[in-house]
């Protein structure tokens, strides 16, 4: 810092000679800055320097056997490469261990045999061996060991990025090599990997359009809470189609069962922990665990749609996937066992099924089955017309010029205008409950009876009975669980 000079007490007006000097001194100040300015315009600029780029190794993947990875304060952990290729994790007696996950196993696998420098920085040891701390190297932020099947080693040390600002590069040694080099970000990243992200996670391939029966089970083995698809999974009503089995039984709502089967799906395991074992399943709470949920899918096929525009469809055999449910990782993760390894899982979606409430999902619409499914309703009112209301739907043939779906309606076999018919049943689909009966509600004779038959041949019904002189007792498909206002369910034509 610049030390502060003190101030004169009073001004002192300079003489003649004084003046003279002083336009004396800029002149010749300024002659002196015109003959720097031309003389650096002269010397060419000093050429900058050129970065040192090259290979530390260059080998063929067949050529590596194994590589250790420590990381700084963590243990280190080895994976060996095998025949088939791939890098799986050393078991602790020597086994073939878990596989590597693909794409982190790729990444070291090229790091190991074709690591680069960017630059370096210096070729003498006395440099930078002195005070390796500076340089991070002392712990390094990563120490990888490469091991090759000629019997040659290499022990590489990472220390901390050359340049803060970006972090672009990273100082690097190689032991018995003298030089201090620059590696790449790139690089560093590849090798700095955790233990616990190593292992390759398996995908539970949870398909919704598969999905037939959901089912959550306490510790003891008894169900806490079950859905069941009534009807196949190719039925073109499925979606709608599915009842609550435990702990009680009632239709299923068709937005709360989507919500379900698209958590299903939704569904992915973290990070693997252990191999299952008697000391893992009690140390990660899956000895009794505090539930076990199980999605069943029935055979089937799958479709999607590739990069290429093509129409890809997937068999499925009939099966079942299973997690059980151990103690809580965070506030944010649990434990899981799925198959023969214990994983993490976030909280929030096993908390979807395990602290599911039955009763939220039941259906509160007392018309289940939408247009585009009906088939035929049959309408029954004590003293009044039965009246049955059937719906053709004709495929127009390709020569008509109009494609699509022509659709009438028959009234007790009188044909009606089909838009009449559909805006009334539109506004039958809006009418719901209006409140929950009584568990020790008597049940009456029915005085209205609705029958919806689908186009994939499944049935619903509806009964209406007297619960309290203005309310309705409900009951669909032989389960009651709520009333409706009278004069509640709107009129067909």
């Amino acid at each position: 810092m610049q030390k502060a000079e003190r101030k004169q007490s009073g001004k002192r007006r300079p003489g003649r000679l004084g003046a003279l000097l002083l336009c004396a001194l800029i002149a010749v100040g300024g002659i002196t800055a015109a003959l720097l300015l031309r003389r650096e315009a002269e010397e060419p600029p000093e050429p900058a320097r050129q970065r040192i780029t090259g290979a530390i190794v260059a080998r063929t993947p067949e050529e590596l056997r194994s590589l250790t990875v420590t990381r700084r304060g963590e243990a280190p952990w080895t994976a060996e490469r095998q025949e088939d290729g791939r890098l799986y994790i050393s078991g602790a007696e020597g086994g073939k261990g878990r596989p590597v996950d693909e794409n982190t196993g790729r990444m070291l696998q090229d790091a190991a045999v074709n690591l680069t420098y960017e630059d370096v920085f210096t070729d003498r040891r006395e440099d930078w061996d002195g005070d390796r701390k500076s340089f991070g190297l002392e712990p390094p932020l990563v120490t990888a060991v490469f091991r090759y099947t000629d019997g040659t080693e290499i022990t590489a040390r990472i220390g901390d990025s050359a340049d803060p600002d970006d972090g672009a590069y990273y100082y690097l040694t190689v032991d018995g090599d003298d030089r201090l080099y620059a590696v790449a970000k790139g690089t560093v990243q590849d090798l700095n990997v955790e233990a616990a992200l190593l292992a390759e996670v398996p995908q539970l391939r949870i398909h919704s359009a598969l999905l037939d029966r959901i089912t959550v089970e306490n510790a003891d083995g008894s169900i806490r809470s079950e859905w069941r698809l009534r009807g196949k999974i190719s039925d073109r009503d499925a979606a709608e189609n599915w009842q609550i089995t435990a702990p009680f039984t009632y239709p299923a709502d068709y937005d709360a069962m989507k919500n379900l089967r698209d958590s299903a799906e939704d569904l992915r395991l973290g990070a693997f922990v252990a191999e299952v074992d008697a000391e893992a399943l009690n140390q990660y709470g899956l000895e009794r665990p505090s539930a076990v949920i199980r999605l069943h899918m029935a055979e089937g096929s799958t479709g999607t749609v590739s990069d290429s525009g093509v129409y890809d469809v997937t068999d499925w055999e009939e099966r079942t996937a299973e997690l059980a449910v151990g103690a809580a990782k965070t506030e944010m993760t649990d434990y899981v066992r799925y198959g023969d390894g214990i994983y993490t899982v976030n909280h929030f979606t096993l908390d979807l099924f395990t602290g599911q409430d039955a009763m939220s999902t039941a259906a509160r619409y007392l018309t289940a089955t939408p247009l585009g499914s009906l088939e035929s309703v049959l309408v029954e009112n004590d003293g009044q017309e039965t009246v049955y209301y059937a719906l053709v739907r004709t495929e127009n043939s390709e020569d008509s010029g109009d494609s699509g779906t022509e659709a009438r309606c028959l009234r007790n076999s009188e044909e009606i205008p089909y838009e009449t018919f559909a805006a009334a049943y539109e506004r039958l689909l809006t009418v719901t409950v209006s409140g929950k009966l009584p568990e020790n509600a008597a049940e009456k004779p029915a005085h209205s009876r609705y029958t919806f038959r689908t186009v994939s041949g499944g049935t619903h019904t509806l009964e209406l009975s007297d619960f309290d002189g203005i309310h309705d007792a409900v009951k669909m498909d032989g389960c009651r669980m709520f009333y409706l206002i009278k004069g509640g369910m709107t009129e067909l034509p």
